[in-house]
């Protein structure tokens, strides 16, 4: 009998010494995990995930990105937050870092340090323990948090050559906008923008891609918004929309919000999608590497390199960045399911 109830006893320890609670600083440890891995499926079953990954009643959402199946970020919902006809409630379970959702920008910031306003966004964003978390408000000044964003993207690198400390620091256009939006946030006043003249001798295709930068900047995209799309999309983004604008050589572009119809919306160019890799992926691949680098030479401040990362030694992701605006960046994917795509995807440093 007494064998019996020590047997019971470890038991019952093994079960609760296993047992985890994905809550608090443990909510991140998803982060970078497959869906078919033991801990993801743990996370997911604690949390109560549906098929998307989701559970509107606790507040929580996992991204999946649809080419490594990993996840790759942990949306936290706090106030105001909707997704086109369902909602989700208020997260009330705990947080990493010891902070919560009646926390504001000074409070954030005592807990994970100093954080940068990101361009045209109520977003602050912080580094903190190599985990990067953009907590967006209702309203920077007064207002609570709408939601939380966690991930494991790395902050960008700082330029590889930096002026020697007797040489006067050159301001970009980037620089300048960041400090306009932090003058604006603390003043409450906007200057009129400066007329933008117009390039000489563009191309089409050159004129079109910066018209995606212009429309950005000048009013979030509202400009070239064109109503909702109905046909699918290869990273199965649910809020996307057409657009004004034509790129030559395109098979379509689109606008997109993630994760909520709310969110910033984002440009994307697809250029080819196909179930199998075709080599007129290269050959397309190669026509648009000529244009890019023909269009966008390094004479005008435009940087070219291949990006590092996935092993992409046939078809490497292959970037075009300038400080004035952002980059755009030729990329060739396969998601999970075999599916290939190439096309333009743009970091708009203007946001």
């Amino acid at each position: 009998m007494r064998f019996l109830f020590v047997c019971v006893y470890m038991a019952w320890c093994f079960v609760n010494v296993s047992a985890k609670d994905y809550d608090g600083n443990n909510v991140l440890s998803v982060l970078g995990q497959t869906t078919s891995s033991q801990l993801f499926k743990e996370f997911k079953e604690y949390w109560l995930l549906d098929k998307d990954y989701q559970n509107f009643a606790r507040g929580i959402k996992i991204y999946i990105n649809p080419i490594s199946d990993k996840a790759e970020s942990i949306i936290i919902a706090g106030d105001n937050v909707g997704l086109g006809r369902s909602s989700f409630k208020k997260y009330i379970a705990r947080l990493p870092f010891e902070i919560n959702l009646e926390n504001d920008t000074a409070q954030l910031a005592g807990k994970l340090g100093h954080g940068e306003k990101l361009i045209g966004r109520s977003t602050i964003r912080f580094y903190h323990d190599n985990v990067t978390i953009e907590a967006t408000f209702t309203d920077l000044k007064n207002g609570k948090i709408s939601f939380l964003k966690f991930s494991k993207e790395a902050k960008r690198p700082e330029p590889a050559s930096v002026p020697p400390p007797t040489q006067p620091h050159k301001e970009s256009i980037a620089d300048k906008h960041r400090q306009i939006e932090q003058n604006t946030f603390l003043t409450g006043t906007k200057p009129s923008p400066k007329p933008v003249k117009p390039a000489l001798n563009q191309t089409p295709f050159k004129q079109a891609l910066m018209d995606v930068f212009k429309a950005s900047r000048e009013s979030s995209f509202d400009s070239i918004k064109n109503g909702e799309r109905t046909d699918g999309n290869f990273w199965n983004y649910k809020y996307t929309y057409n657009t004004r604008l034509k790129i030559p050589g395109e098979k379509y572009n689109m606008l997109y919000s993630y994760p909520f119809v709310t969110s910033q919306l984002d440009f994307v160019v697809v250029l080819k999608e196909s179930d199998s890799f075709e080599k007129s992926f290269a050959t397309m691949y190669h026509d648009f590497e000529k244009q890019l680098t023909e269009n966008f030479p390094a004479s005008e401040g435009w940087i070219s390199s291949c990006l590092p990362g996935k092993d992409k030694s046939q078809l490497p992701d292959l970037e075009f960045r300038n400080d004035k605006y952002g980059a755009i960046i030729l990329d060739h994917s396969q998601n999970p399911r075999g599916r290939h795509v190439l096309y333009l995807r743009f970091l708009l440093f203007s946001d």
